[in-house]
């Protein structure tokens, strides 16, 4: 079975791909065809959320096992094929390509096939526009350039680590001794 996908972006609205991929493929072979032709870099913390019909997230498949709770099966990209989750047209996906800014491409299953692909899949059909930058460094800062909740050297001293010395340290951090689990 051959699945042809819409991934699109709520950052600009006339970005757009269209991936081919097959039943058999992992979610890991379309999380590095999509990061490749992207120019990201594949190493970054990535999800899948299946979805249902109002984009509400339903199940994750993560990069990397991400170790939660025991009992929770934490399904990971290189052991989940896309057949195995995908049998219907029109169904969603999010995919989370930037976790520290929750930024996302919205996927839409929007072709079915039983025909086999002359290509190897997956791969990047069609597209347009230039993707959003991978890291929205941008977004965690200040009007100043600042990263949030981040002090100036200029204000405090203390807070230039090159300035530190032992003798700047609070001596009550000493006697506190070590958390009992550590």
């Amino acid at each position: 079975m051959i699945f042809l996908f819409r991934i699109i972006s709520d950052e600009n609205p006339d970005f757009f791909r269209d991936l081919v991929a097959g039943d058999s493929d992992t979610f890991l072979d379309f999380h590095n065809s999509l990061q490749k032709e992207l120019g990201y870099d594949p190493s970054q913390l990535a999800s899948f959320f299946i979805t249902n019909e109002n984009w509400e997230k339903e199940r994750e498949i993560t990069l990397i096992d991400m170790m939660q709770e025991p009992g929770i099966e934490c399904l990971t990209m290189d052991q989940v094929t896309l057949g195995e989750y995908l049998k219907e047209l029109n169904q969603r996906m999010i995919y989370v390509f930037d976790f520290f800014s929750d930024r996302a491409f919205f996927i839409e299953l929007i072709e079915m096939s039983d025909e086999i692909s002359p290509r190897a899949t997956p791969f990047i059909a069609n597209g347009k526009e230039d993707p959003p930058a991978q890291l929205a460094l941008d977004l965690l800062m200040d009007e100043s350039g600042e990263f949030e909740n981040s002090s100036s050297t200029e204000d405090d001293p203390m807070d230039d680590p090159n300035n530190l010395r032992i003798d700047d340290l609070d001596p009550d951090m000493f006697n506190e001794g070590m958390p009992e689990d550590f």
